[in-house]
């Protein structure tokens, strides 16, 4: 399960950075699709997620952060996409996915190895 989930996040970060090239080179129709593989890249993501902080973590500590800060990834994620799409600033939302991108990779790969 967790090779499932890896490779997930691997698809989710490849059609996050697409669909934000799409959208910065003013291809709005190709963006659309690509952000909504993306979104349904999120749901893949949160399930595979769910299951193995239930069945292998118990819902516990550590793993717990972790899963907060991955839900917040996909919120800096979206946010990003969202306000590049309608012209607005995305500087907080850049520094909150960032910042949780670094969580979840340290607390996945470091902390819970």
């Amino acid at each position: 399960m967790i090779h499932l989930h890896v490779t997930l996040w691997s698809l989710l970060l490849i059609a996050f950075v697409v669909s934000l090239v799409l959208s910065r080179s003013g291809k709005p129709k190709g963006q659309k699709i690509v952000h909504m593989i993306t979104r349904l890249f999120y749901v893949l993501v949160l399930l595979s997620g769910a299951h193995l902080l239930a069945a292998w973590y118990s819902f516990q500590g550590q793993a717990l952060i972790k899963g907060l800060a991955g839900l917040l990834v996909i919120a800096g994620m979206e946010m990003v996409l969202v306000r590049s799409k309608k012209g607005k600033n995305t500087g907080g939302a850049w520094v909150l996915l960032v910042i949780s991108l670094v969580l979840v990779f340290y607390y996945g790969y470091v902390v819970l190895g």
